[in-house]
């Protein structure tokens, strides 16, 4: 009953999953399409407390679709908590032949000193938020999703992103913070190979929106032009293309 009650809730999404299923410029059938969001959806139900939407995913997941299937780059993730979102991410990479990448310390959030504001409210994120194990993640990715696309980083960014060199063909990040979205975003755009993304799911925290939109930022530290800055105010997501 409860995951009837949950499936109802979660009607003001039907209209999203509805569009994605019409969709013909995926480079997936109608079947292929349906069950995609059959199989998030049936993902969804399976855990409580899921920590984002599925207009977030499937925004995400039609990004990679888009891209031609003989395009350079592996998909990565960056902050996965549970791995709820990985599961879905990982059968998107199953169907397009890319390998997944997730990135996380798997101990939460890092020690900070950053305070934010969500709409106008202060809002703090603590040493150990938002922590799964290695071993969690890996179970409930193994369980929903497709286990052998993927790669596992764990570690602070800082640590891990220095030492990664594959081409990037899309990217997603929830770390909440601007250090640990700045640490992304410099080490994941000079792989980004072109018309690859990275889409932040922290659109809704002020800072971060600053950070996206703040040119000495680009310029200095991450070494280009700043790069048009993009929003899905529904999916509550922002984006960047790399150039052509």
């Amino acid at each position: 009953m409860k995951k009837l009650s949950k499936f109802l809730g979660s009607w003001r999404y039907w209209p999203t999953c509805i569009r994605f299923m019409l969709r013909s410029d995926l480079g997936i059938s109608f079947a292929q399409r349906f069950a995609i969001i059959r199989d998030f959806y049936r993902i969804t139900l399976s855990f409580e407390n899921i920590p984002h939407y599925q207009r977030q995913i499937l925004v995400f997941a039609e990004a990679i679709l888009q891209q031609p299937r003989e395009s350079r780059g592996v998909i990565i993730e960056a902050g996965c908590f549970k791995g709820v979102s990985s599961a879905k991410f990982s059968l998107i990479a199953k169907m397009t032949g890319k390998t997944f990448y997730v990135f996380d310390s798997f101990q939460g959030i890092p020690p900070n000193d950053e305070a934010h504001e969500i709409y106008g409210s202060a809002v703090t994120f603590e040493e150990g938020d938002y922590a799964a194990s290695l071993d969690t993640v890996q179970k409930n990715i193994r369980e929903h999703g497709d286990i052998d696309s993927c790669r596992f980083v764990q570690g602070w960014f800082d640590d891990t992103f220095p030492d990664f060199k594959e081409p990037v063909a899309a990217a997603y990040l929830d770390v909440d913070l601007v250090s640990s979205t700045k640490t992304c975003i410099q080490y994941i755009w000079p792989l980004l190979q072109p018309d690859g993304v990275i889409y932040s799911q922290d659109a809704h925290l002020k800072d971060i929106q600053d950070l996206f939109a703040d040119e000495v930022f680009w310029r200095e530290e991450v070494g280009t032009e700043p790069p048009t800055i993009r929003r899905d105010n529904k999916a509550q997501l922002l984006y960047v293309v790399k150039p052509g």
